[in-house]
């Protein structure tokens, strides 16, 4: 699988106003997971859904997103992170003045999604299924570089692990493999570099998504200049089963 350059990335529009990048499938290999990028214009809104099979976690790139979660309705913003249980009702919609973009993430290749009824809702904020950047602080995970948990065993999930990597130049996440999953990585901010299989040094742009085979060797560092973000997406819950390797 390795990398799915920005260029390469399928496009489709999902519903009016919506424009989804594919950026881990099936289509692109993957056995467990499943990753798209969806611009929102001014206005555009998904329908109320569940997935019945599994769960998602929808993170916000950029702009301001207004999001439905059972009968809770709230703005969210650029680094906040919603999570629906497998069945549990939520949609969205960009009612900001300029584009919006939210990354969508379900750990199976296996999708089934389920047009529902809407509720009627109360706007406020949900007591779980919602991470609030402002109200959580990073941890150091290596030397230079910090990390958000965001969805994980406690959120309620079953088998997503969401998180966000901050990494300062020269900054450094040891090589490893996982034995029993895939992992997808985001270049979410600048650029970065990663480690696979027997490569030790491929460059990774804003919007590449690199994604790690079971028990394939890989890696992330920061070459550059500037502060590189990275989204670490896996389809098992934290901490992911690894082995660190040379």
């Amino acid at each position: 699988m390795a990398i799915n350059r920005r260029n390469d990335q399928i496009s489709s529009t999902p519903f009016k106003g919506a424009n989804s990048l594919l950026l881990t499938g099936k289509e692109t290999g993957s056995g467990m997971l499943s990753v798209n990028e969806i611009t929102l214009e001014p206005g555009s809104k998904s329908d109320y859904y569940s997935l019945s099979n599994i769960e998602e976690t929808l993170f916000v790139v950029d702009g301001s997103i207004t999001f439905r979660l059972e009968d809770k309705k709230f703005v969210a913003y650029k680094g906040d992170c919603l999570f629906a249980k497998k069945s549990q009702g939520h949609g969205y919609e960009n009612t900001g003045k300029s584009n919006a973009i939210i990354i969508s993430m379900s750990p199976s290749i296996e999708v089934n999604k389920e047009i529902i009824d809407e509720p009627s809702f109360k706007n406020e904020k949900p007591e779980m299924g919602f991470f609030d950047r402002s109200k959580n602080e990073p941890y150091e995970f290596e030397p230079g570089i910090m990390r958000y948990d965001m969805v994980g065993d406690f959120m309620g999930a079953e088998s997503t692990y969401f998180c966000e990597l901050i990494l300062e130049p020269g900054s450094v996440a040891p090589n490893h493999y996982h034995p029993k999953h895939e992992e997808s990585m985001y270049c979410l901010e600048s650029k970065l570099n990663c480690a696979y299989a027997e490569e030790d040094n491929i460059s990774l742009n804003q919007g590449d998504m690199f994604t790690a085979e079971v028990a394939v060797r890989h890696g992330i560092f920061n070459d550059h200049k500037s502060v590189g973000k990275l989204l670490a997406i896996h389809s098992v819950l934290n901490p992911p089963p690894r082995v660190d390797v040379d």
